[in-house]
This record gives structure tokens, C-alpha cells and sequence, in this order.
């Protein structure tokens, strides 16, 4: 049986020209990209075309990556990250969109019990809390809270070292403490 391409391998192909290890590399990442986004700019459509940019740089900017200087995971997603706070930089009104669509799919749902809705609406109040934050602070939360990255990974794919990086997740934990409190109007938050 043959093995799939490693990323590595793909992106040194997609510097070459090659179409079809891009299309590859999408498939691969492409969920995961909007993912990142969408959770730094609380916006499905800001999100998708932040991960489209994302992914034009790659195409266009193949060449740069350096194998054995970072995995490619580590290099594409710190491009998904700043595409996605350049797009939050360009956002020219200052308002942040409501980021839960989970009360959407509740009507959809069916009866529940009291604890599904309460888990809902707990659901809801924390990406309320996180739209709250600065883009860096979200994308600090994002990259290693949802993402499961390391706070050293995490740091190099935000362009930071480790020291900035932790005063992000501390100032972002702290904003998080305080508007889940106001949210959920619950001791359990409030400091």
C-alpha cells in the first residue's frame, strides 16, 4: 500500500508548480484553517476568506517555507493567524459579530433536557466571552485551548516568544473570568 505525501513533501512539490499537492494540502487543512479563523474573527465570512488567503499565500509563497526550520502545520497556520488578524485590523466598524451559531442548531434539535440547554447556553456565553477578547488574545485562547497546541508552538506560529505569549493567555483568561461572570451571572466565574 502506498503512503500519502507528508506535508513536507507536498509543499516542496507545490513550490514547483505542482496543482494537484496543493489541492491535496487543502483537503488536508482547509477545515482546520477556517477553524483557526473563525475562532479569532467570530465571523464566517471574514473566516473564510481569511483561510482563502491563507491559502493563496501558500500557493504563491511556497518557496519560502524552509524545511527543517519549523513543520510545515507550524508555518502554514502562523499565515492562517495573521491572515486572520490583518483582516480583524481591516475590520472598519469595531463591532464584533456574534459568534454562536449553537442556538441555531437547537431549534433543530428536538426536546432536551434542562442540562443540554444549560450546557447550550454555557457553550454560547464562553464564545460570546471569547469574541470579547483582542484578536491576539483570541488567537492566543484559539491556538491553545481549541487547537490543542503548546504554549511554545503557539508561540511561534503568532511570531512571539513564549514570555508574550503567556501575558496573552493570562490578560485573555482574566477578560474571559470577568465576562463569563457578567454573562452567566454565576459565582462560579467571578473572581
Amino acid at each position: 500500500m502506498e503512503q500519502s505525501p507528508t506535508d513536507e513533501e507536498l509543499i516542496a512539490r507545490v513550490a514547483k508548480g505542482d496543482g494537484y499537492a496543493f489541492d491535496t494540502l487543502v483537503r488536508r487543512h482547509l477545515h482546520r484553517a477556517y477553524g483557526i479563523a473563525r475562532r479569532v474573527l467570530a465571523s464566517r465570512e471574514d473566516a473564510e476568506e481569511a483561510a482563502q488567503d491563507a491559502f493563496t499565500k501558500v500557493w504563491t509563497r511556497a518557496c519560502d517555507w524552509q524545511p527543517g526550520r519549523a513543520r510545515f502545520t507550524t508555518w502554514f497556520y502562523r499565515i492562517v493567524v495573521n491572515s486572520a488578524l490583518d483582516r480583524a485590523r481591516k475590520r472598519t466598524n469595531g463591532t464584533v459579530e456574534n459568534p454562536d451559531d449553537s442556538l441555531a442548531s437547537l431549534a433543530d434539535a428536538g426536546p432536551s433536557s434542562e442540562s443540554n440547554l444549560m450546557a447550550h447556553q454555557e457553550e454560547a456565553a464562553v464564545h460570546a466571552a471569547v469574541s470579547e477578547l483582542t484578536a491576539q488574545q483570541r488567537t492566543a485562547i484559539t491556538l491553545c485551548y481549541f487547537e490543542g497546541h503548546t504554549n511554545v508552538e503557539a508561540a511561534e506560529i503568532m511570531g512571539l516568544n513564549l514570555k508574550a505569549l503567556e501575558g496573552l493567555l493570562v490578560r485573555a483568561r482574566r477578560g474571559l473570568k470577568e465576562q463569563l461572570s457578567k454573562r452567566l451571572k454565576d459565582d462560579r466565574y467571578a473572581a
